[in-house]
C-alpha cells in the first residue's frame, strides 16, 4: 500500500513533490436534513507551502500507471481519514480515476486492502464512476459488476454533463445518480429548464436509481433541487469541504426554511392558477349552462371566447373522444402558429388518456382545473378547464383551454 503518515491531525501522502491531504464535503439528505454520506477530495500543497488546484495535481501524472497510483493513493487516503473520524454510520463516496482503470485494468485486490487497512465496510464505500469517460461499455459494466459484489454502491458522477446519455441508465443500473452543476445552474434562471429538470429526475427515479444534486450553490439553485424532487444535496450552499466531518449542525434549520418556502411557492402557485380561473368562472358557468340548455355545441364560445386568455372549446365523450371540430377563440385564432397545422385538428381525437377528462368523468358536476401543460394541439403552455354532465343519457366533458403564461411563477 502507498506511503501514508499521520501528522498529529490528519494522514497525508507525497505523489512526487506534492503533499496530499484530504478534506471532506458532506451530502445532504433533503427528507432526513442531515449529512448522510461524505465526498473526499484531495487537496495538495508543493515544497513551498502553496496550494495546487486539483485539476493540476491530476495533471501532474506521465502515464497511466502513474494515473492509476495517484489515484489510488487519493482513495487510500481518503479512507485513512474517514475511518479516523467519529462517525460509524455514512457514506464516503471515493472518485475513481475511470481512464487509467479502463488502460491499466488493475485486479481487484487494491479495495480489498484498503477496507482491511482502514476497518471500513464495503457497504459504507460508494464508488462513484464518470460513465462518459469510459467507452467499452462491456468493461464499464465489469467494473460495476466488480464493485457491487464486494457490496459497495456505484454513483454515476456528472451525468447531463457533456455526452451523457440514459441509455447508460437503464444499461449500468447505477444505486445513484449524481447531476452535474451545470443543470441546477440553467433550472434556477429558467422555469422551462427547471420542468426539464424534474422530468430528469423523475426518469431517473422510474430507472430505480436515488438522485443527488451537486454543485449547489445558491439558496435559488437549493430551492430549484428540493422543487425538483432530488433526493440529496451538495455544495457550498449547505457545506464548504473540511479537513474535519461537520457534525451539520445549523443545516436541520436551513433544510427545514427552504422546505417552508418551498411550501409557500407551491401555495402561491396555487392560489395564482385557481385566481387565474376564477376570473374566467363565470363566463365558464355560463357556457355550461347554455350547452345544458340548447345541447347544441357549435352554437357555443360566443361567452368564454370575450376572455382573451381562451385558446379553444372542445367536447369529449364518455370513453375520451372529440365530438366534433374545437371552437376556436377569433382573438386566438390570428396568434396560431400554423406550422403545427397537422395537430390543430382535433375531430376524433382521443383525449382519455388526459387528467382532465378522466378527473371530469369520475366526479360529474363538478369544474376541473388542470395544472400547466404543453397542448398537443398547438404546442403551447395552457390550463384546461373541463366539467362532465349528462346530455340525454350519454356523458359530455365540456373543455375550454386557457393560455398559460409560461413565466408567470416568478414569487412576487
Amino acid at each position: 500500500m502507498s506511503d501514508i503518515s499521520f501528522n498529529e491531525q490528519f494522514f497525508a501522502a507525497q505523489f512526487g513533490d506534492l503533499s496530499l491531504t484530504t478534506v471532506f464535503q458532506p451530502i445532504f439528505s433533503i427528507p432526513h436534513r442531515k449529512p448522510v454520506g461524505y465526498e473526499g477530495l484531495v487537496r495538495a500543497h508543493d515544497v513551498s507551502g502553496r496550494q495546487v488546484s486539483p485539476l493540476q495535481v491530476f495533471q501532474r501524472p506521465q502515464s497511466s500507471r502513474e494515473h492509476l497510483e495517484l489515484d489510488r493513493i487519493c482513495r487510500l487516503l481518503h479512507a485513512r481519514n474517514f475511518a479516523d473520524q467519529q462517525d460509524s454510520d455514512n457514506w464516503l463516496f471515493l472518485n475513481l480515476n475511470s481512464q487509467s482503470l479502463v488502460t491499466e485494468r488493475p485486479d481487484a485486490g487494491f479495495m480489498n486492502s484498503l477496507m482491511s487497512e482502514t476497518g471500513l465496510t464495503s457497504r459504507r464505500i460508494v464508488i462513484e464512476i464518470l460513465e462518459s469517460a469510459i467507452d467499452d461499455r462491456v468493461y464499464l459494466k465489469q467494473l460495476i459488476k466488480h464493485f457491487r459484489d464486494m457490496g459497495c454502491l456505484i454513483a454515476i458522477d456528472d451525468f447531463g454533463a457533456g455526452h451523457s446519455n440514459f441509455d447508460r441508465i437503464w444499461e449500468l443500473q447505477p444505486d445513484l445518480v449524481k447531476l452535474d452543476r451545470s443543470l441546477v445552474k440553467e433550472a434556477a434562471e429558467s422555469l422551462k429548464v427547471e420542468r426539464i429538470l424534474t422530468g430528469i429526475i423523475s426518469l431517473i427515479h422510474e430507472a430505480g436509481s436515488l438522485v443527488i444534486v451537486e454543485g449547489v450553490e445558491t439558496e435559488k439553485e437549493a430551492m430549484v433541487a428540493i422543487s425538483s424532487h432530488a433526493d440529496m444535496v451538495q455544495g457550498f450552499y449547505f457545506a464548504r469541504p473540511n479537513t474535519h466531518i461537520p457534525c451539520g449542525q445549523g443545516c436541520a434549520e436551513k433544510i427545514d426554511k427552504l422546505l417552508d418556502q418551498q411550501q409557500n411557492i407551491r401555495s402561491q402557485y396555487n392560489r395564482k392558477l385557481q385566481q387565474h380561473f376564477d376570473d374566467f368562472r363565470q363566463r365558464y358557468d355560463a357556457e355550461i349552462r347554455f350547452f345544458e340548455e340548447n345541447k347544441i355545441f357549435d352554437q357555443c364560445g360566443a361567452e368564454v371566447f370575450e376572455d382573451e386568455r381562451v385558446v379553444r372549446c372542445y367536447l369529449l365523450d364518455e370513453k375520451g373522444y372529440q365530438v366534433g371540430k374545437s371552437l376556436y377563440s377569433p382573438r386566438y385564432t390570428a396568434k396560431l402558429d400554423l406550422r403545427f397545422a397537422p395537430l390543430l385538428a382535433g375531430d376524433s381525437a382521443n383525449w382519455s388518456h388526459r387528467h382532465y377528462h378522466y378527473r371530469a368523468i369520475q366526479s360529474p358536476g363538478t369544474t376541473q382545473i388542470s395544472r400547466p401543460y404543453l397542448s398537443v394541439a398547438g404546442s403551447h403552455m395552457c390550463i384546461t378547464v373541463s366539467h362532465a354532465m349528462n346530455i340525454e343519457g350519454k356523458m359530455m366533458v365540456f373543455c375550454c383551454d386557457l393560455d398559460w403564461p409560461d413565466e408567470d411563477l416568478t414569487p412576487e
